[in-house]
């Protein structure tokens, strides 16, 4: 993670919150990180809108979008309003295969959280 004064950048991980087991687990992941190191971490899910993220960006946080699949549904809201992040993620990029809905496992959660914690 970069370092700004010698401390930790905050980042903001723009989720993709979709209805597919990635789209779940993007969320997950993020609010988990959020809730575990609220002083490094904030979750916003990418269907309320992008406001969230220009409010981070001018804090001088760094932006993660994590999107699920390669729908990439999080970059394009970013793309449509012109903006773009520091770092892209998919989750489908991680070996987990998008399938059912109910198909979110505690153990997806965890590579999510170290993908984004090594990014």
């Amino acid at each position: 993670m970069e370092h700004v004064s010698g401390r930790r950048k905050n980042t903001l991980i723009f989720a993709c919150s979709g209805l597919s087991n990635t789209g779940k687990l993007t969320m997950q992941a993020a609010s988990t990180l959020a809730f575990m190191r609220p002083d490094v971490y904030r979750a916003a899910a990418a269907h309320k809108g992008v406001d969230v993220v220009e409010d981070a960006a001018s804090e001088g946080f760094r932006i993660l979008v994590l999107d699920g699949c390669t729908d990439r549904c999080a970059t394009k809201k970013l793309d449509e309003a012109g903006m773009r992040a520091d770092i892209y993620m998919v989750v489908t990029e991680l070996g987990i295969e998008k399938t059912r809905p109910s198909d979110v496992k505690p153990e997806y959660v965890e590579v999510i959280i170290r993908a984004v914690k090594e990014a």
